[in-house]
């Protein structure tokens, strides 16, 4: 059973955000599928979860790499993420001894930030990033698991 990963999440933001450098939307989108991806899976230690993130490899859409990585623990540096260069979404396929899941950024979400990020100030960035924060994982994210 995954639990809905927004408190979950919250405990891991400030660590995020000290990563990456600053708060936005698609930093916690990357969170928030990290702690999904652990919380489902439950790895048995920090090199058995692995991920392959499917994104746009630029930003804003690249700082999502940011977000899974802190929350997953998946590491560029450990070899345990791989990242794969892809225009038109934002999916991670995570794997551990367990089992599978692939996490995909619902579409619309994916639109609207794309949108919203093009215009916004800083501040809206902030409130961009605090939305993506309190929706539910329902409305952002498909989740398939596979055991």
């Amino acid at each position: 059973m995954i639990r809905d990963s927004r408190k979950s999440a919250k405990t891991i933001l400030r660590k995020a955000v000290s990563f990456h450098g600053h708060l936005g939307p698609f930093l916690v989108l990357g969170i928030r599928m990290g702690v999904i991806a652990r919380s489902f899976l439950k790895p048995k230690n920090q090199n058995d979860l692995k991920a392959v993130l499917e994104a746009k490899l630029t930003p804003p859409v690249s700082c999502v790499a940011d977000g899974v990585q802190v929350a997953s623990g998946c590491t560029l540096g450990r070899g345990t993420i791989q990242l794969s260069e892809v225009s038109d979404r934002i999916l991670a396929r995570f794997q551990a001894h367990n089992g599978a899941c692939t996490i995909r950024v619902k579409s619309h979400v994916l639109d609207e930030l794309l949108e919203g990020t093009s215009k916004a100030s800083d501040d809206g960035i902030r409130r961009m990033a605090d939305d993506m924060m309190t929706r539910s994982d329902a409305e952002l994210f498909d989740i398939v698991p596979t055991l």
